[in-house]
């Protein structure tokens, strides 16, 4: 499913961050950039593609089961706690001018934290290449995660994933008695979509559950 996990390189209570805990935005900002298309007759066709990058946000009950996951398929959970606010398909399709150095992100999921069911305990941040490229290809992008004030918990630099990665576990929240706990992780996933990525996080998340003690 995974590569070795790395040491989290955060992991950290939103509150210890300095964060509002009210509204949170996973977002997504890269240069349009395209790719020549595989393959030997589209190679002489010179038909070339634009790398595609999606994110989504999956919702998991206290057993780590799926509840909902919130992408450009479905933009909202079932308590519209988590809204996508619209996909971008080529990091330029938003305007004419690169939207890189712009204050305004390609892509973007906003996350109303206090509306959050309370079944639901975790909260995957997971990033797809939609065609299989790698997310180093592009000429440069960051994924991040910001409160409503702008203040970031953190920042991916798109050219500094694993080179082959085209699916990315970013980082997750775990709901505490009175606030969320970030974990960075920045883990690639052999994962080809999001429904196969959120089942995998599924997975790894059940395995860090403590064991039952026996009766």
């Amino acid at each position: 499913m995974s590569t070795t996990a790395p040491s989290p390189l955060l992991s950290e209570s939103l509150k210890g961050l300095g964060i509002d805990t009210g509204t949170l935005f996973f977002a997504l900002n890269y240069d349009f950039t395209k790719i020549e298309s595989k393959g030997l007759l589209k190679r002489f066709k010179k038909n070339k593609e634009a790398i595609d990058i999606d994110l989504a946000c999956v919702l998991y009950d206290t057993h780590c089961t799926i509840h909902d996951i919130v992408w450009f398929k479905q933009l909202r959970d079932r308590a519209e706690s988590v809204k996508h606010q619209g996909d971008s398909l080529n990091g330029k399709d938003r305007g004419e001018q690169a939207m890189y150095l712009a204050p305004l992100d390609q892509e973007q999921i906003r996350l109303s934290l206090e509306k959050v069911p309370l079944n639901i305990t975790h909260i995957a941040l997971i990033a797809n290449s939609y065609h299989g490229h790698p997310f180093s290809r592009v000429k440069k992008g960051e994924i991040h995660l910001s409160d409503d004030e702008g203040n970031r918990c953190f920042e991916v630099n798109l050219k500094q994933i694993p080179r082959d990665c085209t699916t990315l576990w970013v980082a997750h929240l775990r709901r505490e008695i009175e606030d969320w706990h970030l974990t960075l992780h920045n883990l690639p996933l052999s994962a080809e979509d999001m429904v196969e990525a959120a089942q995998g996080v599924s997975h790894e998340l059940a395995r860090a559950l403590p064991i039952p003690q026996g009766i």
